[in-house]
């Protein structure tokens, strides 16, 4: 009978051990001590014995849990092996081909090191063999300039002669013509366009530049205007008639005196900057000529004829007209050239 009843008596004892620790919380949390398990959250953990977590229930087996070992072991995975990288096979330079033996590329690479070591070390070897290397690339030279000479004495296209006569007698003449040109553009501009004379009256410089005008006037009939900066008169009077200056050199970029402008009236005219300092007759003649040609008061004939030099020259279009392929066939490159240079003769 003892024995029927022991469980209860534990039970009992329990229940009465349980109201005792929890007495204190409120009623309707708790039923007969016990916690309903809402006012809190369990800080034991899920695999305690059932006695230590007594808010699951009593008395009911519960298997304990266990971590599963293959769980475990699939959760740490040991890092995959270290593979070494594939090394790529570098692709094989080739090797510069080395210039041909005393060929003008050997002689640009290799005759500085030559002379150096006989500098630093003159022995008779070593200047004998730098003397010997220097004597090889001058014969080349010396070749290639008779060839040179020969050619041009055939092809009239490249020969200096040409442009410029060598005889002495063929230069004198040839000034002449210069001469010539230049006195018949110099008077066909003195017809047409005039020279605008900036000065100050404290100026030095000016009185010197105004006797230089004064001689341009007599010899090719040029007009000049004078125009005082300061509203005063050149001293010597010079140019007794003179205009003062209403804003005409600041429009001009008028900063140093003796300022010369070339100025032609017309549809086809404006103001040319000859040069603002002091110059010489012969150097305002021959700025005045080139700056009219370039702006379209002179023709080319007109121009070519002042010159002392015939300009034959390569033009531009025909430069840019040059590409690769036509590089690649001298034959054709000298005609192209060739051909343009003809017609400037």
């Amino acid at each position: 009978m003892i024995n029927r009843l022991l469980p209860y008596v534990v039970a009992a004892s329990l229940v009465g051990h349980i109201t005792h620790v929890h007495g204190s919380e409120s009623e309707g949390t708790n039923f007969f001590g016990v916690s309903d398990g809402r006012e809190q959250i369990s800080v034991i953990p899920d695999n305690a014995p059932f006695y230590e977590n007594k808010e699951r229930g009593w008395f009911w087996y519960e298997d304990p849990l266990t971590e599963e070992v293959n769980d475990v072991e699939q959760s740490i995975q040991e890092p995959p092996p270290l593979t070494t990288p594939e090394k790529k096979e570098q692709p094989t330079l080739a090797k510069p081909l080395e210039p041909k033996p005393l060929s003008s590329e050997w002689f640009r690479k290799n005759m500085e090191k030559f002379r150096d070591k006989a500098i630093d070390d003159p022995t008779a070897e070593n200047v004998s063999t730098y003397m010997y290397l220097q004597r090889v690339m001058l014969d080349k030279a010396e070749k290639f300039a008779d060839a040179s000479q020969k050619l041009v004495m055939m092809d009239a296209v490249l020969d200096e002669n040409a442009r410029r006569p060598i005889a002495t007698f063929g230069a004198f003449a040839k000034d002449d013509m210069s001469n010539r040109g230049t006195q018949k553009a110099t008077k066909k501009l003195a017809e047409q366009a005039g020279i605008w004379f900036f000065y100050y009256s404290t100026c030095e410089f000016c009185v010197k530049e105004a006797g230089v005008l004064k001689g341009l006037m007599n010899a090719f009939g040029f007009k000049v205007l004078p125009i005082a900066l300061d509203g005063l008169p050149l001293p010597g009077g010079a140019f007794p008639e003179f205009t003062t200056d209403h804003g005409q050199g600041k429009k001009l970029g008028v900063e140093t005196t003796p300022a010369l402008f070339l100025v032609k009236p017309g549809e086809n005219g404006g103001a040319i900057q000859i040069g603002q300092g002091l110059l010489s007759g012969d150097e305002i003649i021959r700025r005045a000529i080139a700056l009219s040609h370039e702006n379209g008061w002179l023709n080319n004939d007109e121009y070519d004829g002042t010159l002392t030099v015939t300009p034959i020259q390569v033009d531009n279009e025909t430069i840019k007209s040059i590409d690769e392929d036509t590089m690649d066939k001298p034959g054709e490159l000298v005609k192209i050239i060739r051909n343009n240079l003809k017609k400037k003769m």
